[in-house]
This record gives C-alpha cells, sequence and structure tokens, in this order.
C-alpha cells in the first residue's frame, strides 16, 4: 500500500503544493484545514492529476476533533507515514502593548497547540509501525524574531525546540522529526498583505532577490519525507533564499 501522508493546513498555499508533491511521490494524501472551498480544490487537482486524496474539515486548536480525524484515518488506512504541520499564521501583527490575551492566545495556539495535537495523535500508530516521519514548520522569524510578530515568532521559535525533544524521545521508534522553516514565500495570503510596489521591495530584501514559490517550499518538505533523509532527525531545514544563515 501507498503511504499515507497527513498534511494539516494542506489547502493553504505552500499546503496545496504540498500535497500535490506528496502525492506525486506516490503518497496517498490527507489533507486537514478549516477551508472547505480550498479543500476541494485541491481534491480537484489531485484528480486531474490521476491521484486521490481526502479532505477533512477540522479545528486543529480542539484536542476532541483532533483525535477524532486522526482515529477515523487510522481505521480507514490502518498506518500513517508521514505527518506535516503546516497551520499556523501570524494572524496579528502588533506592537506588544497592543496585543491583549485573547489576540496572544490565538497566536501560540494555532501555530503550536496545533502541532504538539497532531504530534500526539499520531505517535501511537508510528510506534506500532515501528516507523514514520513527522514534519513541523517554523519560519525565518523563529530564528531572527520580527518586530510586531512577537507571538507568530515566540511559537515558531518553540516549534524548534518542541521538535528537537520529540526527535530525541521517539528516535528509538524509528520516527524521525524534522523542521521546515521557509522564509517570504508567494502565496495568496502573503502577498495579499502588500501593495505592489511593497511586494517587489520586500522581495530584494532577500539575498537571491525573490521570494519562494510553494513548490520550492514542497520540495524541502519531499525531501525531509523521502528515504534520502532516513538519517536526519531534530534538523532544521531553512529554505529561505539566503534570509536566515544558521
Amino acid at each position: 500500500m501507498n503511504r499515507v501522508a497527513v498534511v494539516n493546513g494542506g489547502a493553504g498555499g505552500i499546503g496545496q503544493a504540498v500535497v500535490s508533491r506528496l502525492a506525486a511521490d506516490g503518497c496517498v494524501p490527507v489533507i486537514l484545514d478549516k477551508d472547505d472551498k480550498a479543500g476541494a480544490d485541491i481534491l480537484a487537482q489531485l484528480k486531474s492529476q490521476g491521484t486521490e486524496g481526502i479532505f477533512a474539515s477540522v479545528d486543529l486548536t480542539k484536542k476532541s476533533e483532533v483525535e477524532k480525524i486522526f482515529d477515523r484515518i487510522v481505521a480507514e488506512y490502518k498506518r500513517i507515514d508521514v505527518l506535516v504541520n503546516l497551520a499556523g499564521g501570524t494572524l496579528h501583527a502588533k506592537r506588544i502593548q497592543d496585543f491583549t490575551l485573547k489576540e496572544w492566545q490565538e497566536v501560540i495556539d494555532v501555530n503550536l497547540k496545533a502541532t504538539f495535537f497532531c504530534c500526539q495523535a499520531v505517535i501511537g500508530i508510528m510506534k506500532q509501525e515501528g516507523k514514520g516521519v513527522i514534519i513541523n514548520t517554523s519560519s525565518n522569524y523563529g530564528i531572527t524574531g520580527s518586530a510586531r510578530r512577537t507571538a507568530y515568532s515566540a511559537a515558531k521559535a518553540a516549534i524548534i525546540g518542541f521538535s528537537k525533544s520529540l526527535a530525541q524521545e521517539l528516535a528509538p521508534f524509528g520516527i524521525r522529526v524534522n523542521v521546515i522553516a521557509p522564509g517570504r514565500t508567494a502565496t495568496g495570503r502573503v502577498m495579499s498583505h502588500y501593495a505592489p510596489e511593497a511586494w517587489v521591495a520586500a522581495q530584494k530584501e532577500i539575498p537571491m532577490g525573490r521570494a519562494a514559490e510553494p513548490r520550492e517550499i514542497a520540495e524541502g518538505i519531499a525531501f525531509l519525507a523521502g528515504e534520502n533523509a532516513a538519517y536526519m532527525t531534530g534538523q532544521t531545514l531553512h529554505v529561505n533564499g539566503g534570509m536566515v544563515m544558521p
């Protein structure tokens, strides 16, 4: 049977590219997202490529919903080989003194809590199989920080520490845990925050002179998910055109 790859946030700009790329590698994609229309779009895209997938609308910040959908996936496929935790976002960009506790918690929940819940939900079946791959998503801002993105930067930095710890915990069970850290990426959501001239200027700030295409982030994830990365765990792969050179 083909590998089963669960991609949360799989209906987003980067998510759709990841789902298509993993499907091209022969994975059966299971897409978790709150955007029903985008979910239908990616399923149609997969069908046009001659592959199939499953979409489920899930609030990833609610443990009961996460557990329910993972139970359903395991019942149907009897396995989960790859988990890609993509869901996240800045949500609120503002000065620290203007953040409400509710806003701060929203950012932490969608980026860090959702990742925690999905990792918890998948570990049992991966241990049972004696193998598995988990790929969590950080950001260049998880390394450098960013003014007005304190909550987002905190969550993305935490993803790296969380993933290193999880990698150590799960290595004896044959489960690899790594991190993808995209830089500025040309998705519809990101570009919508810029006027056209500002977007051109923002790209010039990047050493390679342009933003990433979603497919380029997807290539990094496909590498981490594949056998060519079989001896990598606890690592952070930066795909950012030189924005961060750790």
